[in-house]
């Protein structure tokens, strides 16, 4: 598989932050503020990474703040990481804050035996989906499927089949989510990140540094 989310927010050296870094707290870099969403789909699609082999990196040393004063950067431009997960598939993570021309290229692709999907949220609306059809010779490419039909279960609050959602109901669905989970008293999970998600999150992050750091490949270890 492979996963990654682009955006090129630092991509100006001399450019100062929107808002000045808290002088408390580290500056968060591409996998802290980037690679937390790419780790979190990667477990939610595929399952749970059991080792990590990354490389970091900080292009710029020194950024200014609005004053003119250049500050010190330790936290990572971008990463990029290998994994392999506890059922023997293997995938590719990468975040970056420089990548020239993304906004917010949001990009997963999964291959499997029986077929292939791929997702772009630049392309909010479309899901790439290419499926056996019972012989390997029926493959025949991937076909674009629009997830804005009668069926699909979050379409029923907004607009007629066909009509484009937006990035703002993405976010309206998820509340609802939330919100009708504590009404009718249900798991969030799966489809609503837990405190057990976010925790599992930190634990890979923290493993994708140890590997960059140490340049050997880490095993992910979380406490019982």
């Amino acid at each position: 598989m492979e996963k990654s989310h682009l955006q090129e927010s630092a991509h100006d050296p001399d450019r100062p932050p929107a808002k000045a870094p808290d002088p408390d707290a580290p500056w968060v870099g591409s996998l802290l503020n980037l690679g937390s969403h790419v780790i979190d789909m990667a477990r939610f699609i595929v399952g749970e990474p059991v080792s990590v082999s990354a490389l970091m990196s900080t292009f710029e040393p020194t950024r200014p703040l609005a004053s003119g004063e250049r500050i010190k950067i330790e936290a990572d431009d971008a990463f990029l990481a290998l994994l392999e997960f506890d059922n023997g598939s293997i995938g590719v993570l990468e975040a970056s804050r420089v990548a020239t021309g993304r906004k917010n290229r949001q990009y997963w692709e999964v291959n499997g035996s029986k077929g292939s999907l791929c997702f772009d949220l630049e392309r909010l609306n479309e899901l790439q989906v290419c499926l056996e059809g019972g012989t390997a010779e029926s493959l025949t490419g991937f076909q674009n499927v629009l997830v804005t039909e009668a069926h699909h279960p979050y379409l029923k609050f907004w607009w007629p089949r066909g009509h484009i959602l937006g990035w703002e109901h993405a976010h309206v669905n998820e509340i609802y989510h939330f919100v009708e989970a504590v009404v009718r008293q249900k798991d969030v999970a799966p489809y609503g990140a837990t405190f057990e998600d976010g925790y599992r999150v930190a634990v890979i992050s923290d493993a994708i540094v140890e590997s960059a750091r140490t340049g050997r490949r880490i095993p992910v270890r979380y406490e019982v």
